[in-house]
């Protein structure tokens, strides 16, 4: 090594930097796989800033620091160590600025300038890439499931992440033939969000041309001010050898480690209780008190505790211009928020009967306002507007500005009467993301769209108190925990289920496969919308999802009209219920589903030695086989993929109990279409 370099040795993953570089490499110690000649830039509003040779380097224990110089002014100052619980750096930025005037930014990153140089791992095989973003591409009022996960490198380069906070602040790179991959992520998200650009590469033995950058929607610009450091956020850089349900399982490791108890799912009511939603299969806003307190007698005779839902249909209408689902119907005070005619006694009917039927109450809430409202008429200045000083109106209503004193005030007002005066001891947040992931919002008091949607997360929160349920519902934000470190405890990972049909079940559930991997009770929990269904459906196609819904680990969120469920379906609402032990370990064995359709045709989940699953029910995994095409499949899992191979297997049926045959050591199945076979595996 050169005099003018130092390197840490963290793990087998060095460090290396140079007085004569403006780069360092992030590699193994080894082989030299990693990250090479990646380099520091801020963007300004006039030109980007690379920065320059590394200077100061110094090395105290197992950490490395050094500086360089962005301008005659400007300089960053870098922290590397190691990862908290991984293999791999956790790389700290701040800014420091030597002027006398403040310097204005718009974005900052690393990237590698070096185009021979870049990521990089060996081995032949095609190279891939995978973000949260492949499964979804939602840009409101339109939104799709897309796929495969794990894809190649895009020919021509493209943004990921730039949408709004809701994706995995994660870019993992490998090859396809091969279980060794570059992790990089976000180990923080104060003000900024992670995004990545990436695409073919130059320079042949090189996976990939590739940038990172830190990103806000909201305000045009940040300052660091005259004789300031601003500290920046944070990044994990990992290499990582996992299959690929599990490339994720070190990133969350590391924020376990940093956040730990802080992440909302950790004390989280949705690990051992269920869920009834008043909203899917048929009800929607056709909700009366009569209804209510005959589905909180059946839910609770079900759910023996937990948490009944009551969802958007309980407020009035306001002349020409429904306010249904809209802050309007708050405003100006909450006296005429419920509509007298469906519910004669109010909101307190509603909270005093389930809580003496031992259920948490929680209502549906949304601070998007109504077009042509009371809101928008009397205080036009509560609404967010674009650069153009128009409303941002792109899904159909509007949004407050939470920059305002005055929005705070009322949203803060609100959020109160709702949980300390009427009792809900939980929230569904809902249709008010756009507010903060429309690129063209410009906020009249500055600050940023991470900054204010984790103002209105952790004020639910601090009201709701630590075990409150707090569901943050659309836009599907596929699992970016950071969201659960401000105070969501669940998150909605997949589309509406709408009428429940088996094409709305597909659709939903081809959103989940990078985040139910990713997520459970160390951080927040999957909501892939509710299960159960309407009574119209087959009931093959009502436990199909049932089945799916269980094993993602996430909540138990079951909708419907349930004084029309069946003696069948009543005895699956309590099986449910009382299986209720959430957030655990899920394995998706099927290979196949990673880079093609993301609809698994083998779902797991493992349950530990301390968990209620074993400890009451001796269950060891419950395993599912599902069959998602039109033709039968031959299904099928080894004892040996589940990690099972030491003790002598018991199977039976999840839904009736029966035992089910175990064939040298693998469990198989011939399923009809839409047809899954749902097994506990026990010791003997």
């Amino acid at each position: 090594m050169e005099k003018s370099q130092k390197k840490i040795r963290i793990s087998g993953l060095n460090v290396v930097a140079s007085s004569r570089s403006a780069a360092v490499d992030l590699v193994d110690s080894a082989s030299g796989e990693g990250w090479h000649g990646l380099q520091f830039y801020l963007q300004t509003p006039l030109q980007k800033l690379l920065s320059g040779a590394v200077q100061q380097l110094r090395r105290r224990g197992n950490k490395l620091t050094w500086q360089a110089r962005l301008s005659d002014d400007l300089v960053v100052n870098f922290d590397a160590q190691p990862a908290p619980t991984s293999r791999g750096i956790l790389l700290k930025t701040s800014l420091t600025n030597q002027g006398r005037k403040p310097v204005h930014f718009t974005g900052y990153g690393m990237e590698i300038t070096d185009k021979a140089r870049g990521p990089w791992l060996q081995g032949r095989g095609l190279p891939v890439f995978a973000h949260s973003e492949n499964l979804r591409y939602e840009v409101l009022p339109q939104s799709r499931p897309t796929f495969p996960f794990i894809r190649p490198i895009p020919e021509s380069t493209r943004w990921f992440g730039r949408q709004g906070v809701g994706p995995m602040p994660v870019m993992v790179i490998g090859r396809l033939d091969g279980d060794r991959w570059l992790v990089e992520g976000a180990a923080s998200q104060q003000r900024h969000a992670g995004s990545w650009q990436l695409g073919l590469p130059q320079a042949d033995g090189r996976l990939a041309e590739y940038r990172s950058e830190f990103f806000w929607n909201g305000a045009s610009q940040e300052q660091v001010a005259a004789g300031q450091t601003l500290e920046l956020e944070s990044n994990l850089y990992l290499i990582v050898n996992a299959t690929v349900d599990r490339f994720y399982d070190a990133y969350i490791n590391d924020l376990a480690s940093l956040y730990g108890r802080r992440f909302a799912g950790t004390n989280s009511l949705l690990a051992h209780e269920p869920v009834y939603c008043s909203w899917n299969y048929g009800v929607y806003t056709n909700i009366t008190q009569a209804d209510c307190l005959k589905r909180i007698d059946i839910a609770a005779k079900a759910q023996r505790g937990g948490i009944f839902q009551l969802d958007h249909g309980y407020q009035p209408q306001h002349g020409i211009h429904t306010s249904w689902g809209y802050m309007d119907a708050y405003y100006p005070d909450t006296a005429n928020t419920w509509d007298k005619v469906r519910f004669p006694d109010g909101p307190k009917r509603i909270t005093e009967t389930a809580r003496q039927h031992g259920l948490v109450p929680a209502i549906w809430w949304t601070p998007r306002i109504d077009i042509g409202g009371p809101i928008s008429q009397e205080h036009p200045e509560w609404i967010a507007n674009d650069k153009h000083g128009q409303p941002i109106a792109h899904v159909g209503d509007l949004h407050p500005d939470y920059s305002v004193p005055q929005v705070r005030e009322f949203i803060e007002h609100t959020i109160r009467k709702v949980i300390h005066e009427w009792g809900f001891g939980g929230i569904k947040l809902d249709f008010f993301s756009w507010a903060f992931e429309a690129p063209d919002v410009v906020y009249r008091h500055g600050g940023t769209s991470v900054q204010w949607r984790r103002w209105l997360i952790e004020t639910v929160r601090r009201e709701l108190g630590p075990k409150g349920y707090f569901l943050h519902c659309v836009s599907c934000p596929l699992g970016n925990p950071f969201l659960a470190l401000d105070g969501c405890d669940s998150y909605r990972a997949g589309s509406d289920i709408d009428n429940g049909d088996w094409d709305h079940h597909v659709a939903n559930s081809s959103w989940l496969l990078a985040s139910i991997t990713a997520t459970g009770r160390r951080t927040w929990f999957a909501d892939m919308d509710s299960f159960m269904g309407s009574p119209q459906y087959p009931a093959n196609e009502r436990r199909f999802r049932s089945a799916v819904g269980y094993l993602t680990g996430g909540m138990i969120d079951i909708s419907g009209p349930l004084e029309k469920f069946d003696s069948q379906m009543l005895r699956d609402y309590r099986l449910l219920s009382r299986r209720c032990d959430q957030g655990g370990k899920v394995m998706v064995p099927d290979r196949t589903a990673f880079f093609g359709r993301p609809l698994p045709a083998v779902l797991a989940r493992i349950h530990p030695r301390r968990s209620k699953t074993q400890q009451q029910f001796g269950i060891l995994a419950t395993v599912g086989l599902f069959n998602w095409q039109p033709v039968i499949q031959d299904v099928e899992v080894s004892l040996t993929e589940l990690g099972l191979v030491r003790l002598p297997v018991w199977a039976s049926s999840f839904w009736s109990g029966r035992e089910l045959p175990i064939q040298d050591g693998v469990l198989r199945a011939r399923l009809k279409p839409r047809e899954h076979l749902l097994v506990d595996l026990s010791a003997r």
